[in-house]
């Protein structure tokens, strides 16, 4: 018997209930929150890069400079992790395309006319760089919405406490 002929309702995972997001056991921490109930044991922790690795290849111009820029503060801030660098690739790769496709459409203009033979406008309708330019800077935010990137999501991030460097003649708070 088929079910949605039934009347009855197949679950996904999908239509399960989410609940709040897991936070880290770190960010607990530092934010003040983490009880023993809290806790996670055996959490995983990931390899923090003592280096800021190259753009990869397959990035264009625009892609390496939002690299170069995001990868520069996260490293900055300890938050520069190698199970991370495929997601920040694609995060680059999803705000280049952005811009490309803005630049685009601030050059040549948002909309794609037809023309009659008499030079009426036969038809107006959106330039595909519309939808390409939109669907990147939604990839691009629910990116960067992981990494902290956006204002909202930076607010629910402490600062990380980086190691002081006593030897730091310039570090006038020690």
């Amino acid at each position: 018997m088929d079910d949605s002929k039934a009347g009855t309702k197949l679950v996904t995972l999908g239509d399960m209930a989410k609940g709040r997001k897991k936070i880290p056991t770190k960010i607990k921490e530092m934010q003040g929150t983490l009880t023993p109930g809290r806790y996670l044991e055996n959490e995983m922790e990931v390899t923090s890069l003592a280096e800021i690795p190259s753009a990869p290849a397959y990035l264009n111009e625009l892609g390496k400079l939002e690299w170069n820029t995001v990868a520069s503060e996260l490293h900055a801030k300890g938050m520069l992790h190698f199970v991370d660098l495929a997601l920040l690739s694609a995060y680059c790769n999803e705000m280049a395309t952005y811009l490309e496709a803005s630049e685009i459409l601030n050059r040549d203009g948002k909309v794609e006319r037809t023309y009659r033979d008499d030079g009426r406008v036969r038809s107006s309708k959106l330039k595909p760089e519309n939808k390409i330019a939109r669907d990147a800077l939604i990839s691009a935010l629910k990116l960067a919405t992981q990494f902290g990137f956006t204002p909202s999501a930076r607010a629910s991030i402490p600062q990380p406490k980086l190691p002081e460097n006593s030897d730091d003649e310039f570090n006038f708070f020690n």
